[in-house]
């Protein structure tokens, strides 16, 4: 194999993800009527870190994704999910958790 860089080999899913993430965290975070100075005073980074995600320039760790999904109040695959839509409904959302804890049992 001539890499073993994902990027390098898959810079497609890569982009597409980056970018996917990107918009997610933005919408999200405009929903709750958060600056990114409030989500990063949140999640304990600085700024800049929330402006790299949101402007896809960056690829955070797990841990961080997953803090910045808790406190926009979304599940961390929501980060990544095209259909993510701002402004569910709380059965809704309940709804979609309830399914998606369905899909992941064994």
């Amino acid at each position: 194999m001539a890499s073993s860089r994902f990027g390098e080999r898959f810079p497609k899913r890569e982009a597409r993800a980056t970018k996917l993430l990107a918009a997610n965290v933005r919408r999200l975070r405009k929903a709750k009527k958060m600056t990114q100075e409030n989500l990063a005073a949140a999640v304990q980074v600085d700024q800049q870190a929330i402006s790299l995600i949101e402007n896809a320039r960056s690829n955070p760790a797990i841990l961080l994704l997953d803090a910045i999904a808790s406190v926009l109040g979304a599940e961390m695959v929501d980060l990544f999910d095209p259909k993510t839509r701002v402004g569910r409904s709380s059965q809704n959302d309940e709804a979609s958790r309830s399914a998606r804890k369905r899909r992941t049992k064994v």
